[in-house]
């Protein structure tokens, strides 16, 4: 049984582009802390809606339990950060989905396995679920995405386009 917490950007991009049922496709468990949800319902939009619904059948809301770790973790990243890597190492879960490199390196550091946006869009897409690398690319960098011209390049290679 794998278990996933997720941070809002994910969230909110892989809503944007409709495929925010990822996610439940690729985990048997997944979860994020209310600091994220949180930070998703500020902006009241369609991806706002669409995690909403999520809410409702298969994304579960959890509680951190050690405050003061995401406190610390809080001067080196935002609270939804801080608050997924925290209830990722409480709960043991197999793996963080996040895309702030600095929130990565700091996951990482910590022993977290990870998996990002592009991550779960570049197996969709080696899976034949996507259509188009470059073409989700060119989505979300119009969704305000970023993401180095070196990766795209790598990630386009490794997609076979």
């Amino acid at each position: 049984m794998t278990t996933w917490v997720v941070n809002a950007s994910p969230l909110i991009f892989l809503a944007e582009l409709g495929y925010l049922d990822m996610l439940d496709r690729n985990a048997d468990t997944v979860c994020v802390p209310e600091a994220v949800l949180d930070e998703v319902r500020a902006k009241p939009d369609r991806a706002a809606q669409a995690v909403d619904q999520a809410v409702r059948s298969w994304l579960s809301v959890r509680e951190v339990g050690n405050q003061e770790a995401v406190e610390i973790l809080q001067a080196d990243l935002d609270l939804g950060e801080a608050a997924v890597i925290v209830l990722a190492r409480e709960i043991g879960a197999d793996r963080v989905v996040m895309d702030d490199l600095d929130a990565r390196r700091m996951a990482r550091r910590l022993g977290l396995e990870l998996i990002g946006t592009i991550g779960l869009l570049l197996s969709a897409r080696l899976r034949g679920e996507v259509p188009s690398m470059r073409g989700e690319i060119d989505r979300l960098e119009a969704l305000g995405f970023r993401i180095a011209p070196d990766l795209v390049a790598a990630v386009l290679q490794a997609a076979g386009e």
